[in-house]
């Protein structure tokens, strides 16, 4: 016979196991997600992007800024399409003011082939992905200060985004994003926009502007 103890020891280890494989699993398919308040361990840590590093603390918030003017810039595209007309300035001022709250919180950082969270954000809701925590604070940060500093310019520009040519309608949102994310709040280093290297007529090279 098992003493009593010793079978109480066994139910605890076996129900750490499973617990520890639930975990796992759940890591496995649903990404990482982080609580407001949680202390992270130190298999955590290792794992995510180290944001004291300023090279990769840069690439979060220029990613996530670029994400944030694209949002808002989309949320105006598609009410204008929706509705067949331009917008009005206080229609436009409603979309931006709703894009952080209502789209930001679905982006989180993409995780490679192994789980490990990269600095690419992502918000396809069937890719893993790691949110919650810094990651959303982030984000939703890094959104609130684009519309609280460039709500006027915002107003100004997402109508001018598209133009009509012949039958196709082409938008260029790039200025717009580059103007915001690296030109005034400087998140966005060189190199960043592909536009930025171009070729010098007669010379064939390419020159960073």
């Amino acid at each position: 016979l098992i003493p009593s103890s010793e079978m109480a020891g066994r139910r605890l280890l076996f129900g750490l196991v499973f617990l520890v494989l639930c975990v796992a699993t759940a890591s496995q398919e649903d990404g990482i997600n982080l609580k407001d308040g949680d202390q992270l361990g130190s298999a955590q840590l290792d794992v995510m992007p180290d944001t004291s590093d300023p090279a990769t603390s840069k690439k979060l918030k220029c990613g996530i800024c670029k994400a944030s003017v694209m949002e808002m810039i989309y949320g105006y595209l598609k009410r204008e399409t929706d509705e067949g007309r331009k917008l009005s300035e206080l229609e436009t001022i409603e979309i931006l003011e709703k894009t952080c709250s209502s789209h930001m919180n679905e982006y989180g950082l993409l995780l490679d082939d192994a789980g490990k969270p990269t600095t690419e954000w992502i918000n396809d809701k069937n890719t893993l992905k790691a949110k919650g925590g810094w990651v959303s604070r982030l984000a939703m940060g890094t959104c609130n200060d684009v519309y609280n500093e460039y709500e006027d310019y915002l107003v100004t520009e997402a109508p001018k985004t598209c133009t009509i040519e012949g039958n196709e309608r082409k938008c260029a949102a790039q200025p717009v994003v580059r103007h915001i994310c690296q030109q005034g709040l400087r998140l966005c280093p060189k190199g960043s926009f592909p536009e930025e290297y171009v070729t010098e007529a007669g010379e064939g090279e390419q020159k960073e502007l």
